[in-house]
C-alpha cells in the first residue's frame, strides 16, 4: 500500500512539473513574439470622445501623413516627372545608307536617266531623314508606360537633353504611315518617280532610335522624391493636444496617431527598456493565469491530460506566431489570418466553452502586437465566439462553409458598425478591407484539412472520423455482420440504446455509437462460441470444461483489441473495447462450475481483465450492452420485467464496484434507468396495460 501511495504521489509530482514547465515555456515563447517595443497606453478612435486626462506633448514629435495621404502626394508629384530617352542616331544613319544604296541598285537595274534617280534619291532620303530626326517610339506615347498620360519627355542627343513635346515623335505605325502617304505623293508627281518608288517598300527601313533611360528617369524621380515631405509639421514639447471629453477630429486623431508611433518606436533609455521587459511578463503572466484558473475551475479533466494541454497551448502559440509573421510583413492586413480557424480545432476536439475563451485570451494577446489592436480585439472576439456557437459538430463539409459565410458577415458587419461610429460616414470607411475578411473566411476552410493532420499527430479523435467509423460498410462491421450476424444485431442495439441515453444525459453521441458498434469485435475470431451467433441445438460450450469455456468468452476481449489495432481503429473506441465488460464475472460458467465442483474456484479464471470504465460514454455503453444482452432471455418482456431487470442490473455493477470510476450521479443513474426503459418499449413493442372498465 506504501508503494502504491508513492508511486501515486510520484506521477501527481511529475505531472505537476509538466504543467508548470509548460505554461512557463508558454510564458517564454509568448515574451519574444510579442513586440520589444513599449505601447501606448492611451486607447482612442476618430469622433469618439477623449476619455483620458488631457494629453500633453512630452516630447518633441513630428506629425506623420497617413500612407493614403504620402501615397496621394508622391503620385501628385511623379505625374510632374519627365522621362528620358536616348536618341540613337547611327540607327537612322544605317537605315538611310541602306535605303540609297537600295535606290542605286533600282536605278541601275531600270536603266532609269541618272538624273531621275538622284531628284527621287534625295526626296525619298529627305522623307526617312525628318521621320529619325523627330524620333521613333517602338509604340505611341498612349501605350508606352514611361510615358503613358506626359506631354513632353527629354531626348539625350550627344550628352545633351532637349526637351520635346510627345506630340513630335512618331511611333513605327504612324512613322510607316507618314511615309505611304509621302510616297504615293512622288509616285503621282511624276511617272517615271513611279518607277523607282514602286520598288521600295517603307517598313523595311524603318526602326526604333529612341530608347527609355530608366538611370536618369529614376534618378530624376529620387530628385523629386526629395521634396516629398512625410510629416505635417512638429509638436513642441509641453503642447496641449486634446483636452478630456473632447472629440477627437481627424487632424487630431493624425496628431495622436504620430505621438503613438513615436513613442513606440523608441525605447527611451535603460531603465525604460527594463520597465517594458518587466511589464511584457506581468502581462503574459496574468493572461496566462486567467486562462489556468478557467481551465482549473470550468474544465479540470483537461489538466489532467498532457496530450489535451500541450494541444491547446501549442494551438495558442501557432496562431499568435501566424499574426506575428504577417504583422511584420507590413503589405499584407493581419485579417487575412483565418484567426477563427483556432476556435474552430480547439471546439473540434475538446469544447466549446475552453474553445471561445481561448479565442478571447488569444485575441488579447494578438490585439498587443497589431495595428488598432482594440479594433482587432473587437472584430475577432465575436467572429470567433459566433463560429464556435454556429459549428455545433463538424461533421459535414456543407457546415463548414455556412461556417465560412457566418464569419465573413460577422467581420464585416462588425468592422461597418466600429467605422460608422468613427467616421459617421460610409464614404469614409475604407471598403478595401473586406477583401482581406473574404480570404479570411475563405482560408477557414482549411480546418477541414488540419483537422485530419492533427488526428493524426496527437491522437484525436473528430466527429468526422466517429461518423465514417460508425458506417455499416465499413471493412471490420461488414465483416462482423457476415460472420457474425447475431453480435452484429446485438451491437446495433446496443448502439441505439446508448447513443439515445448519452445524447439525453450529456456527452459525445458520436462517439458512444461508433465505440458501442465495436465494443465486441472480438468475438469475430470464434462466433460460434457466443449464443447469439448459435445455431438451435449446436452449442460447442458442450464438449469444453468450464474453465476453458470461460476463457474463450473472456478472450474477445484482448482479441477485439489486438483485431482494432491492426485496422488502425482509434484508441477512444478500443477502451469501449476494453472496459465494457469491467471486471465482472462470467456468470454462467462460474456459478455452474462452483455447483459441480466440490473444490475451491480460482475466481480470476472467471473475472474479465478489465479496466473499469473511467468516462460516462464507457460506462453507458457497458449498462446497454448488459441490459439489451440480458432483456433478450426473458419469457415475458412487459413493463413490470423490463424494470426489474434495468433495476436489477444497475444495483449489480454497482454493487460490484463497476462504476467507481464512472463520472455518473445518481440523477445520472436515474435519468438512465428511465431512458433504457423507454427505448426497451420501443423495442418490444410494449403497451401499457390500461384498466378496465368496471361493468
Amino acid at each position: 500500500m506504501n508503494q502504491e501511495k508513492k508511486n501515486w504521489f510520484e506521477s501527481t509530482s511529475w505531472h505537476t512539473i509538466y504543467l508548470t514547465s509548460l505554461f512557463i515555456i508558454t510564458a517564454v515563447v509568448l515574451y519574444f513574439a510579442l513586440p520589444q517595443e513599449g505601447r501606448f497606453r492611451y486607447e482612442f478612435q476618430k469622433g469618439r470622445p477623449w476619455m483620458h486626462a488631457t494629453l500633453i506633448a512630452p516630447f518633441d514629435f513630428a506629425i506623420m501623413k497617413s500612407d493614403k495621404a504620402i501615397s496621394e502626394e508622391r503620385d501628385s508629384l511623379l505625374k510632374t516627372l519627365t522621362p528620358y530617352f536616348i536618341f540613337h542616331d547611327s540607327i537612322g544613319k544605317r537605315q538611310i545608307t541602306s535605303l540609297s544604296s537600295k535606290i542605286d541598285v533600282i536605278t541601275l537595274k531600270e536603266n532609269t536617266e541618272i538624273l531621275y534617280s538622284r531628284i527621287v534619291k534625295d526626296k525619298v532620303l529627305t522623307i526617312f531623314q525628318k521621320i529619325y530626326a523627330s524620333g521613333i517610339l517602338e509604340q505611341g506615347t498612349g501605350n508606352l508606360p514611361p510615358i503613358a498620360g506626359k506631354s513632353e519627355l527629354f531626348i539625350i542627343k550627344n550628352n545633351l537633353a532637349e526637351k520635346v513635346s510627345t506630340g513630335q515623335l512618331y511611333s513605327l505605325k504612324t512613322a510607316y504611315s507618314e511615309a505611304s502617304a509621302k510616297f504615293d505623293l512622288l509616285k503621282n508627281s511624276d511617272p517615271d518617280f513611279k518607277i523607282i518608288i514602286e520598288k521600295l517598300h517603307p517598313e523595311d527601313y524603318l526602326a526604333v532610335n529612341l530608347s527609355f533611360d530608366p538611370d536618369k528617369t529614376k534618378a530624376e524621380e529620387q530628385k523629386i522624391l526629395e521634396n516629398l515631405s512625410t510629416t505635417y509639421g512638429v509638436v513642441q514639447e509641453g503642447e496641449r493636444i486634446v483636452s478630456q471629453g473632447d472629440v477627437i477630429s481627424p487632424q487630431t486623431f493624425i496628431i495622436i496617431e504620430s505621438l503613438k508611433t513615436t513613442f513606440e518606436k523608441s525605447r527611451g533609455n535603460f531603465t525604460k527598456y527594463y520597465l517594458i521587459i518587466i511589464g511584457k511578463m506581468v502581462f503574459i503572466c496574468m493572461l496566462l493565469l486567467t486562462l489556468f484558473l478557467f481551465i482549473y475551475n470550468i474544465r479540470r479533466k483537461l489538466l489532467k491530460s498532457k496530450r489535451d494541454i500541450t494541444f491547446t497551448l501549442l494551438m495558442m502559440l501557432i496562431m499568435i506566431f501566424f499574426c506575428r509573421i504577417i504583422v511584420s510583413a507590413n503589405n499584407v492586413s493581419v485579417y487575412i489570418v483565418p484567426f477563427t480557424a483556432l476556435a474552430l480545432i480547439i471546439r473540434t476536439f475538446l469544447d466549446a466553452r475552453l474553445a471561445i475563451f481561448v479565442n478571447t485570451i488569444t485575441a488579447l494577446i494578438v490585439g498587443f502586437m497589431v495595428p488598432n489592436g482594440y479594433e482587432f480585439v473587437l472584430l475577432s472576439i465575436p467572429a470567433g465566439s459566433i463560429a464556435v456557437i454556429s459549428q455545433n459538430n463538424l461533421q459535414r463539409r456543407d457546415q463548414l462553409i455556412l461556417t465560412s459565410l457566418i464569419i465573413f458577415f460577422v467581420y464585416a458587419f462588425t468592422y461597418i458598425g466600429i467605422s460608422l461610429i468613427q467616421e459617421a460616414s460610409f464614404a469614409s470607411i475604407d471598403w478595401t478591407i473586406i477583401k482581406w475578411f473574404l480570404i479570411n473566411a475563405a482560408l477557414t476552410l482549411i480546418t477541414y484539412l488540419v483537422v485530419f493532420l492533427i488526428e493524426k499527430s496527437f491522437g484525436f479523435v473528430s466527429d468526422v472520423t466517429l461518423i465514417e467509423l460508425s458506417y455499416s460498410n465499413q471493412k471490420l462491421l461488414r465483416k462482423l455482420a457476415e460472420e457474425a450476424p447475431g453480435t452484429f444485431q446485438h451491437s446495433l442495439q446496443v448502439a441505439n440504446l446508448a447513443e439515445e441515453a448519452i445524447l439525453r444525459l450529456g456527452g459525445n453521441p458520436l462517439l458512444v455509437r461508433a465505440g458501442a458498434l465495436y465494443h465486441d469485435i472480438g468475438k469475430l475470431t470464434d462466433p460460434q462460441f457466443f449464443t447469439e451467433n448459435q445455431a438451435i441445438g449446436i452449442n460447442p460450450h458442450d464438449r469444453l470444461s468450464f474453465e476453458e469455456s470461460a476463457k474463450i468468452i473472456m478472450e474477445h476481449v484482448n482479441r477485439g483489441v489486438e483485431l482494432a489495432r491492426k485496422h488502425k481503429i482509434p484508441e477512444q473506441i478500443i477502451d469501449f473495447i476494453k472496459t465494457h465488460h469491467g471486471t465482472t464475472k462470467t456468470s454462467y460458467f462460474f456459478i455452474e462450475s462452483n455447483i459441480k465442483s466440490n473444490l475451491e474456484i480460482d475466481e480470476s479464471l472467471f473475472t474479465y481483465p478489465g479496466p473499469l470504465p473511467s468516462t460516462r460514454e464507457t460506462a453507458v455503453v457497458m449498462l446497454a450492452d448488459s441490459i439489451e444482452a440480458a432483456s433478450r432471455s426473458l419469457d415475458k418482456k412487459d413493463n413490470d420485467s423490463l424494470k426489474r431487470l434495468i433495476d436489477t442490473i444497475f444495483q449489480q455493477k454497482i454493487k460490484e464496484g463497476q462504476l467507481d470510476y464512472a463520472p455518473l450521479t445518481f440523477k445520472d443513474i436515474t435519468l438512465l434507468k428511465e431512458i433504457f426503459l423507454e427505448k426497451l418499449h420501443n423495442i418490444y413493442h410494449v403497451r401499457i396495460n390500461y384498466p378496465k372498465k368496471e361493468s
